[in-house]
């Protein structure tokens, strides 16, 4: 947060170089001011947020459908197991997806859902094996619905689930990807694999 004493200067500065007013000598200035008053709080008007179809954890997203809609898609929050079974640790991703539309949305959010890292891996969402998920999910705003399962969500509702990525190595930088609409577009949120 800007504290108002570092900021007064750089007003003053701005509004002399704005105004272009004169002095003469033996009287005060007859030019008028124009612009921002610095002695009169500001803040330009709000600009409306937009469609987002990337980010990071846990920034929501807008998914396309395929029926010319969309999906509102937030990662609440992510567990990872610490042993890994088979060479591999699950990334368990929680998710509330919301409807703006004014249609009900019926899909499979897992569908076309995956974890990709700097080396090229790809590793597609699965369905969970016995102790991937977090035992007490709602404590963080979660549900152990499993999104690899079709769900509906009607007209401006929620719908709160989990999507799980079997992965292998080590913790790294990871994207998640989802799309809603056959693979046609994407949403991606930067993050990190590994216990946070």
């Amino acid at each position: 947060m800007v504290r108002p004493r570092s900021f007064l200067p750089l007003v003053l500065v701005a509004t002399i170089a704005c105004t272009g007013s004169t002095t003469s000598t033996g009287g005060p200035s007859t030019s008028t001011a124009s612009g921002v008053d610095p002695l009169v709080p500001y803040s330009p008007a709000p600009t409306p947020a937009g469609v987002s179809t990337t980010g990071f954890v846990p920034d929501p997203l807008t998914a396309a459908t395929d029926d010319g809609g969309s999906i509102e898609l937030t990662p609440v929050t992510t567990t990872m197991t610490t042993a890994f079974v088979h060479g591999a640790r699950a990334l368990t991703v929680y998710l509330t997806a919301a409807n703006p539309g004014s249609d009900r949305w019926s899909g499979t959010i897992g569908t076309d859902a995956e974890v990709t890292d700097l080396d090229g891996g790809v590793f597609p969402a699965t369905r969970p094996d016995p102790g991937d998920l977090h035992p007490a999910p709602a404590r963080y705003g979660g549900s152990n619905r499993s999104f690899q399962r079709p769900v509906a969500i009607p007209p401006a509702g929620t719908v709160k689930g989990a999507l799980v990525f079997h992965v292998t190595g080590g913790n790294r930088p990871i994207t998640l990807r989802i799309s809603l609409d056959g693979g046609t577009s994407w949403v991606e949120w930067a993050t990190n694999l590994g216990v946070f």
